[in-house]
């Protein structure tokens, strides 16, 4: 009887772990492969702006702008946090400044690492001060 009780609990455990994960890899977004040219524009703390453009291959914007060199930054449990761009820091630590990352217009809802690239995709990395 214990037996049975252990086993019925095991074969749920699995079927739980199963549904998560298809739940994540269902609602992941979606990378595309091959060539693709993206835009990032850095916005640097005097206000002046420098456009680059990448041709890749990879899937995700947080490897095209470390292998470029473009950004600096350390590995953290929400990923990749970048603390210089185009040779500027922003040392949020000091003065509260950080680096804003905005996919097109808008204020992306997830970091440089898991967010997918298609081609012709835009993107802003803007100097942020404390206040504003």
């Amino acid at each position: 009887m214990k037996n049975k009780k252990l086993f019925i609990a095991l074969v749920a455990l699995v079927a739980i772990v199963a549904i998560v994960l298809g739940v994540y890899f269902a609602t992941r977004p979606a990378t595309s492969e091959g060539g693709k040219a993206v835009t990032v524009t850095v916005v640097h703390k005097d206000g002046s702006e420098k456009v680059f453009t990448y041709h890749t291959d990879e899937e995700y914007l947080g490897t095209v702008l470390v292998d470029e060199g473009l950004v600096e930054g350390e590995q953290s449990n929400y990923g990749l946090y970048i603390k210089a761009v185009d040779g500027e820091t922003a040392d949020y630590n000091t003065d509260g400044s950080y680096w804003a990352f905005y996919q097109g217009d808008a204020y992306a809802e997830l970091g440089v690492d898991q967010t997918p690239i298609h081609d012709g995709d835009s993107f802003k990395l803007v100097y942020t001060a404390a206040n504003g």
